[in-house]
């Protein structure tokens, strides 16, 4: 194989990481899955068992993953709506090993992946997400399983104060697989 024959496989159909612009993961996908021979995978999270339906995050925020020939693509795919740009090496797409795409695919297989919440527990740190304390962040302090309820300790007025809300209010902390979600 020669030099030139070794650059051409750089350039070659495959797997590659794409940046998108601030919060505009879903957009650029979409944008990309219009393409003919673009194929668009964005795998996001889902935390499990909420009451509330919670929106889907992009499981590595701002990146996503679309298979195409550079040759013929990338002009396209980088000047996509929402797209930033594509990851690069010296100026060369970094192709993605089709075992990490098939890993990422098994993990999720519908680009979904469900987050489970770490178990309840005293002293976890929480944040309210609905309801009047919503947007504050406590410490529980005791479980109330039989109501679905929690006590949770605040500051209130630079004093501590222990309120009991129901834990479809509460986000607690979730195991996900590259750190807090």
């Amino acid at each position: 194989m020669n030099i030139q024959d070794e650059e051409m496989k750089d350039w070659a159909i495959g797997w590659y990481c794409l940046r998108a612009k601030p919060r505009q993961e879903m957009v650029a996908s979409s944008t990309l899955s219009t393409l003919n021979n673009v194929e668009v995978f964005l795998p996001r999270t889902q935390r499990a068992k909420k009451v509330k339906p919670q929106p889907l995050k992009p499981l590595f925020p701002g990146y996503f993953f679309a298979r195409f020939d550079p040759i013929e693509h990338l002009r396209n795919v980088h000047y996509a709506r929402g797209v930033a740009y594509v990851v690069r090496r010296k100026g060369i797409p970094v192709h993605v090993s089709p075992q990490v795409m098939i890993e990422l695919r098994l993990i999720s297989p519908d680009g979904i992946l469900e987050i489970p919440d770490e178990p309840h527990r005293v002293g976890a740190k929480i944040k309210v997400i609905s309801g009047l304390f919503k947007g504050d962040e406590g410490v529980v302090t005791k479980l109330v399983p039989a109501r679905e309820r929690v006590r949770v300790l605040f500051e209130i007025l630079g004093r501590p104060t222990e309120v009991e809300i129901g834990e479809q209010e509460v986000d607690f902390p979730s195991a996900h697989p590259i750190g807090n979600g």
